[in-house]
């Protein structure tokens, strides 16, 4: 392989790189609130459950307490309990993250205003960029590394404990309008 095709191929990979995080936007589930209305949220957190031994389930945390997790399925659209003993991770996410992607391309011009030392400030540009768009899409999610099942009670639809004169079965997914667009 000669030093020209290294180099493309070296390019061509960097810039596949740059286009999969620009593109690599992940949905979220519609019940989760953008990052300016967390406080007023009606709505539990989307958490995915990771079992020891039965299959996974994502949804809505609806409650906890300190025997077992409720979760309002994404798949079912029912509520399934969850012994918090059978728990082996859990990830939870309680707004939709901030999507930076076009950060990259846009800003990657700015170093060539440095001239000749943009050699030295594109790739320093680029981890800045990269970073900062990788910790948005982190930001507003929590696992089972940083948090405790008794902190985990306050991003449940039912932080205290599902009221008695709910039944389990009659808790449905509530999903807030969509805007319409004319």
């Amino acid at each position: 392989m000669t030093l020209k095709h290294s180099r493309t191929m070296k390019t061509n990979i960097a810039l596949i790189g740059l286009l999969i995080i620009l593109f690599s936007n992940c949905t979220s589930p519609r019940y989760l609130p953008s990052s300016d209305k967390i406080d007023v949220n009606e709505y539990g957190s989307y958490i995915k459950i990771i079992h020891k031994t039965a299959s996974n389930m994502d949804g809505e945390l609806i409650a906890i307490d300190s025997n077992k997790i409720v979760v309002l399925t994404e798949e079912t659209k029912k509520c399934m309990t969850v012994s918090v003993y059978d728990v082996k991770r859990f990830k939870l996410k309680y707004a939709k993250p901030k999507h930076y992607g076009w950060t990259i391309p846009t800003f990657l011009v700015y170093p060539f205003i440095h001239g000749l030392l943009s050699i030295f400030t594109m790739p320093i540009h680029l981890i800045v960029t990269i970073s900062v768009t990788a910790s948005g899409e982190k930001a507003f999610k929590y696992s089972d590394k940083e948090m405790t099942y008794e902190k985990l009670r306050m991003f449940a639809r039912f932080p205290q404990g599902i009221p008695s004169n709910i039944v389990l079965a009659s808790i449905k997914q509530k999903l807030p309008p969509t805007r319409v667009m004319r």
